[in-house]
């Protein structure tokens, strides 16, 4: 498995005499792009992707310890609801069930290079999972950022999972309404850097503390960043179910307090020690079971392992 391709790496430049043998090739010769792109998107598009900033989980290579952006196919359907993805314990990035995307076609020629690279990052939805205070939700965005500079504003659909550590005595920074609105504001200004976000899911679980703002303060708060980002038509927001009651917002709310265009939603989850176990309306289920999918190789996308 490439452990470490940069998205500046490409196939060399196309001669006329190499483009002659490229459309020689019933990929490039029969197939107009429309099909061609359906088939980039079988190969490599349309799942969630999930993204973790760890160590590899084996082997000490010759990065040692240090931590990498590494991926895996989630193993919930990209079409289910947000309120499961968030609510269930995943296991695609263990060992014995990890799949990854197979994106060897893509470093076939140049040309497929760059008909590839616009459906990989803007097809997949990418998950990035942020848990406990060493790190900041606005920390992942901009290290992915540099990691894959020039592919990182294709991405039309993120979703994010916060879970402020309950068990860390100075978890207060990193919340929003208390002294963490800096790091907040932050992380929406990274995301108002993408020009082309579109989809945006993220839960935001914390645990129940002494509130200093009053209900229009943390509406404002919470929800007015969201009008920063320009180009959104879908986005949902989830909370603890405990903390409606000081949004001044019901438990069946589900409609952001956003003027403007698209489908702005809220969802309140069941949370235990800092932790969803369900959404108000969804009712837990069992982990799918991943089926082997032979057809998948061990490969890395560009800029991730």
């Amino acid at each position: 498995m490439a452990d470490k391709i940069s998205d500046t790496e490409a196939p060399s430049g196309i001669t006329a005499s190499r483009l002659l043998d490229q459309l020689e090739s019933p990929l490039f010769g029969k197939l107009p792009a429309e099909l061609r792109a359906v088939i980039y998107t079988e190969i490599f598009g349309g799942q969630r992707i999930h993204l973790n900033f760890t160590t590899h989980p084996i082997r000490a290579d010759r990065v040692g310890l240090r931590k990498r952006w590494r991926h895996a196919i989630c193993e919930q359907p990209v079409a289910g609801p947000f309120s499961e993805v968030t609510s269930r314990q995943h296991h695609c990035f263990l060992a014995s069930r990890r799949r990854v995307l197979d994106i060897n076609l893509l470093f076939t020629c140049q040309r497929v290079f760059e008909e590839g690279i616009p459906i990989l990052y803007q097809s997949n939805t990418f998950h990035i999972v942020n848990i406990g205070t060493e790190r900041l939700p606005s920390d992942d965005l901009r290290s992915l950022q540099v990691k894959i500079p020039k592919n990182w504003g294709l991405i039309r659909s993120l979703e994010f999972k916060w879970e402020v550590n309950i068990f860390d005595r100075n978890h207060p920074r990193f919340v929003p309404h208390h002294w963490g609105r800096d790091g907040y504001e932050a992380f929406w200004d990274g995301l108002a850097d993408m020009p082309l976000l579109s989809q945006l899911r993220i839960s935001i679980i914390m645990p129940q503390i002494l509130m200093l703002a009053s209900p229009e303060e943390l509406r404002k708060l919470y929800f007015e960043p969201i009008t920063r980002l320009k180009h959104l038509r879908i986005c949902e927001v989830i909370l603890p179910r405990s903390y409606s009651s000081h949004f001044g917002m019901s438990p069946e709310d589900q409609r952001l307090p956003i003027d403007g265009d698209g489908d702005y939603r809220i969802s309140w989850a069941t949370v235990d020690d800092g932790r969803p176990l369900a959404a108000a309306a969804a009712n837990p289920a069992s982990i799918q079971l991943l089926r082997t999918a032979t057809s998948h190789t061990l490969s890395a996308p560009p800029g991730w392992s």
